[in-house]
């Protein structure tokens, strides 16, 4: 073969090879590319597996927390689950709406969220779960469940008509029974607490008879005998409490059950029954330490049972034996009731009263007990001590009428003693004709003899005796208006008409003449009245604003009045508008040797006497001392105005504390004091203090629980802050 053939071949045979690696490396390539493309596909897929198992595994999980904290509730008598549990499956549920908006799994985790929020309290947010559950996923499983738990979190959050709407249609609509026994429950609780007892009956009935379980017949049964007890049908109530006992009621169930069936058995005088059902309690350990209290049920029968010692002994064991203060306080006032009603023994009866208030002042019994004891002492207060004769002032009668026609009030309305009453309001009549109350004492007279004796007769022929006995008396429109007689011919005579008939000339027809002599007719024609000083101050107050001469006549007027009438309202007013200093009036002294010696000269009076009186204010008002502007200055910056009268009742008197022996302080304390419509204390502010916080404290104590007469204060003062001075003084063994 030649060369050339050679070169030939062997080139052919180099394109030979050469094709065949081409070839090679391209099936090489390619391999190579499909392993790659199997090696993302695979990698894809296992992402994705992955992804898809981490999805489950975190709803799996969810799911799995929310049944065990379901499951524990399930199962507990008081309703509680497994709180961790559900706060767990919350945090849960978030993550996964969060991570996975568009799962199929959504509406599970809203359920979730919303039953789980519902049991850790948090029901506001239940409820914004549950309706976007039924908004968005009206085809969900769960629509029914969010029904109920949007409902019961409305109840919690106290959207009561919402819910129990709800509950209707929950009720009436094809629920399961566990859901109508939620539903039935919800609706009974909601009307038997509303009082609508019939309302709440079929409800708790249906709830009782098919629905509910064992627990919610015990729950429907005293719900339903509560509402008889509450009506009063005792028959029945004591009846279905008994029936309580056959659904296995325990502890307390039990407990309320056979006190409550004894409580029937006393209102249907069945006082033997009512025993039985507490003995079976007292009997039974398990109620040992609520024994004081069924002795304190027990005495209450034997009351009932009027078999009064039996009451007394188990009320003295239960002071004797029991530990509670509380119990103890129940026994003493109860025995105290027996003293005062039962053997009319006021004086033990304030001892087991006190001994009430020993326990706890401030416990609702400690306070009624602390008003019994108070009226009880007033008795003593009120005492009649007076003996008339020829050298008795008129003051001095009108203050003890007054004091025994507070007495006659205290048995009438206090100490419930009707007859005691009606004996001293006589007395009043009887022994004190000429005094200023004597006409208010015959139309209480009247009206208890109304209501008590019901004699009409004899009580309209006390009244008129008022009109023809004390004809000029301030009670005289009280009498007519009770008879009926206000303008009428017979309405005529008394202060009040001539007064009233002057405050319209000057206040509402500006006729200033003819309201002084109104005023001036009140002046001269009831001396005695309590509209005397008001008409002599208008008379002054006229001549200052309208006929005022311009020299200091007026103002000296102003200042004569204020002496001569010291200590009472209207001087006060009048010395607010001239700042007048009075002197005192004069007093004796007892000196060394027993002679008397003169006051001091301890008053001022302003050097000028401007035209007007009005104008001191303005020109002359840094005479008084700092003392008085601390004293007189009330809370809103406006002038408290002196008051002398004392309160009429007060449920706190005043006693010298021994915790102030050692310190034997006496004095006056200034307080201010502001009056509601009744005359009890709206608010008080002490302007002078004593040394010792706790007489401080006794003194608040018994201005706060004071009542003054309104009727017996000026218009004037009314309505203001007015300056009450409070004597303190020393017990006579301190002395």
């Amino acid at each position: 073969m030649s060369l050339k053939l050679h070169r030939e071949t062997d080139d052919m045979n180099s394109s030979i090879k050469t094709g065949r690696n081409r070839k090679a490396v391209s099936l090489i390539s390619r391999a190579g590319s499909t392993r790659r493309i199997i090696f993302l596909l695979t990698t894809a897929l296992v992402v994705m597996l992955s992804t898809s198992c981490v999805y489950y595994n975190l709803f799996h999980n969810t799911k799995k927390e929310f049944y065990t904290a379901e499951k524990a509730r399930k199962k507990s008598r008081t309703g509680q689950g497994n709180v961790s549990s559900y706060r767990k499956a919350i945090d849960k549920s978030l993550k996964l709406i969060e991570l996975h908006p568009n799962s199929k799994y959504y509406d599970d985790a809203l359920y979730i969220l919303s039953v789980s929020y519902y049991h850790t309290g948090q029901f506001s947010k239940s409820e914004r779960r549950a309706r976007e559950l039924l908004a968005n996923y009206p085809e969900s499983k769960y629509i029914r469940d969010a029904t109920l738990y949007m409902a019961k979190s409305k109840l919690e959050l106290r959207d009561i008509e919402e819910a129990m709407e709800i509950f209707e249609d929950i009720f009436e609509a094809n629920y399961s029974k566990e859901f109508k026994a939620e539903a039935a429950l919800a609706l009974g609780d909601y009307h038997h607490n509303k009082g609508n007892y019939e309302e709440a009956r079929p409800y708790l009935l249906s709830l009782r008879d098919s629905l509910g379980t064992q627990e919610d017949g015990l729950v429907s049964q005293m719900l339903l005998a509560d509402g008889l007890y509450e009506r009063y049908r005792f028959a029945d109530a004591l009846e279905a409490y008994l029936q309580v006992l056959g659904f296995d009621a325990q502890d307390d169930d039990y407990y309320k059950a056979l006190t409550r069936a004894a409580d029937c058995c006393y209102q249907l005088q069945r006082i033997e029954d009512g025993h039985a059902y507490l003995e079976r309690l007292i009997n039974d350990d398990i109620y040992f330490d609520s024994l004081g209290v069924l002795k304190l049920a027990m005495a209450e029968g034997y009351e009932v049972d009027e078999d009064i010692p039996a009451a007394e002994i188990l009320y003295t064991e239960v002071v004797e034996e029991d530990t509670r203060r509380n119990r103890k306080a129940e026994a003493y006032w109860r025995m105290g009731l027996i003293q005062q009603f039962e053997y009319d023994d006021l004086e033990q009866a304030k001892i087991y009263y006190d001994s009430v208030v020993a326990l706890g002042r401030s416990t609702d019994i400690g306070k009624q007990a602390l008003k019994r004891s108070s009226d009880i002492g007033k008795i003593t207060d009120f005492a009649p001590t007076l003996v008339i004769d020829s050298t008795t002032t008129q003051e001095a009668i009108d203050d003890a009428a007054y004091t025994q026609y507070l007495l006659a009030e205290l048995y009438w309305f206090n100490l419930d003693k009707p007859d005691t009453a009606m004996l001293e309001m006589q007395y009043v009549i009887d022994s004190f004709p000429t005094a200023y109350d004597t006409p208010k004492a015959i139309i209480a007279l009247s009206q208890m003899v109304r209501e008590y004796d019901l004699d009409t007769a004899r009580a309209d022929s006390l009244l008129y005796s008022v009109l023809e006995d004390y004809p000029k008396s301030d009670y005289v429109p009280e009498a007519l208006e009770i008879l009926g007689l206000k303008g009428t011919a017979a309405d005529t005579g008394y202060a009040q008409l001539y007064f009233d008939r002057a405050e319209q000339f000057l206040a509402d027809l500006d006729m200033p003449d003819s309201a002084k002599i109104e005023y001036q007719r009140v002046v001269d024609r009831f001396p005695d009245s309590k509209y005397h000083l008001h008409a002599q101050f208008a008379i002054l107050w006229i001549e200052d604003n309208y006929f005022n001469p311009g020299d200091s006549s007026v103002y000296f007027a102003y200042n004569e009045f204020v002496d001569s009438f010291q200590g009472t309202e209207w001087a006060t007013v009048a010395q607010s508008i001239t700042q007048y200093r009075p002197s005192r009036r004069p007093t004796e002294v007892e000196g060394e040797e027993g002679d008397t010696l003169p006051p001091g000269d301890e008053y001022a009076v302003n050097d000028q006497a401007p035209g007007r009186a009005a104008d001191v204010l303005g020109e002359d008002a840094g005479s008084l001392s700092e003392f008085e502007d601390a004293i007189y200055t009330d809370p809103t910056g406006g002038r408290a105005l002196l008051f002398t009268q004392d309160p009429i009742r007060t449920d706190e008197k005043f006693e010298y504390p021994q915790e102030a022996y050692f310190d034997k302080w006496e004095g006056d304390i200034y307080i201010q004091i502001l009056l509601d419509f009744s005359g009890e204390v709206e608010d008080y502010e002490l302007k002078t203090r004593a040394p010792n916080d706790v007489i401080n404290e006794r003194i608040e104590m018994h201005i706060t629980t004071s009542q003054w007469d309104v009727t017996r204060i000026p218009t004037e003062l009314q309505g203001g802050w007015l300056v009450y001075k409070f004597a303190v003084r020393l017990p006579d063994h301190l002395r």
